[in-house]
């Protein structure tokens, strides 16, 4: 009987809390980490790096490396497309006859100039290599019959590297992109039984690449994150915290400050505490005009 109520008390409780509070989203916007050329509309990218001749990669695989382009295209286009008034061109996405070594030589640079020349571009995105493998670890769990079995966790590397040129054949920036992920378990027989294939984790290679890709373009852009925050929600804030949460925090300004004179000392702290989140959601909103705004 102890047992019941304890519970039913502290379901009560929980249900009294999150009857009276509720998360919300508040977003922070940072300037870039690093500037690009005053003149940086025009995107080109290329993919210099061969995979079809590489002596390391299985024909088999050669799939997978395809993938892995598209998805650092993809993640290009999603920050730089981003930004009004600019403009993102694939050029090729396996350019032949170029190699890590030869992309290294003085007359590389002519290259980039001739590219962007072409087609009236700014900057040109060089791909310059792509690494995909496969890892495991072996662990012990415990089996539905209590019992243990060796199980082996598979873990998918893609290290994407790329280059960053001006139109005059300058490097502007060189980036690798290093990522991984947890892909499957397998249970196995003295950890050698088992195995993975990079072209079966298609989509895992594509976001992994995807995600690279963001990285090394998106410090030159504005960078915005999301925070979840508790308000007060219940009683006098109920329709107060639904203009916070529908994104019109201005329009709660007054009600709280008035609410944080109130007679209640409960009322009034609560209050207090709305009131620096939505004074800080509107300074973060104000932030963000500025920085996307900036020439």
């Amino acid at each position: 009987m102890k047992r019941l109520i304890s519970t039913s008390w502290v379901v009560s409780v929980i249900l009294l809390i999150s009857s009276c509070t509720t998360m919300v989203q508040m977003q922070k916007t940072y300037p870039p980490e690093a500037e690009l050329p005053t003149d940086s509309a025009k995107f080109l990218f290329a993919n210099f790096y061969d995979y079809r001749i590489h002596e390391g990669i299985k024909d088999k695989f050669e799939i997978a490396y395809a993938i892995a382009v598209r998805g650092y295209i993809d993640g290009l286009g999603e920050v730089i497309l981003g930004d009004k008034g600019t403009s993102f061109t694939i050029v090729d996405t396996l350019k032949q006859g170029y190699t890590i070594i030869s992309m290294q030589y003085p007359e590389f640079a002519d290259t980039v100039k001739t590219i962007c020349s072409r087609y009236g571009a700014d900057m040109l995105i060089a791909l310059d290599s792509i690494n995909l493998w496969t890892d495991w670890d072996v662990g012990v769990e415990e089996n539905d019959e209590g019992g243990s079995v060796l199980v082996k966790d598979f873990y998918l590397y893609a290290n994407n590297y790329m280059t960053l040129y001006s139109s005059d054949g300058q490097v502007i920036d060189r980036c690798a992109g290093e990522k991984s992920t947890y892909v499957k378990s397998n249970y196995t027989i003295f950890g050698m039984l088992g195995g993975m294939n990079i072209v079966r984790a298609r989509e895992a290679v594509r976001a992994l690449s995807h995600d690279a890709a963001k990285d090394c373009i998106g410090k030159y852009y504005p960078f915005t994150e999301t925070v979840p925050v508790m308000i007060y929600s219940g009683g006098p804030f109920k329709e107060i915290s639904r203009q916070i949460i529908a994104g019109r925090p201005e329009e709660a300004l007054e009600p709280l400050r008035k609410l944080t004179r109130s007679s209640d000392p409960k009322i009034a702290q609560k209050a207090e505490h709305n009131l620096a989140v939505v004074n800080e959601m509107l300074e973060n909103m104000r932030i963000a005009e500025e920085i996307i705004n900036y020439p």
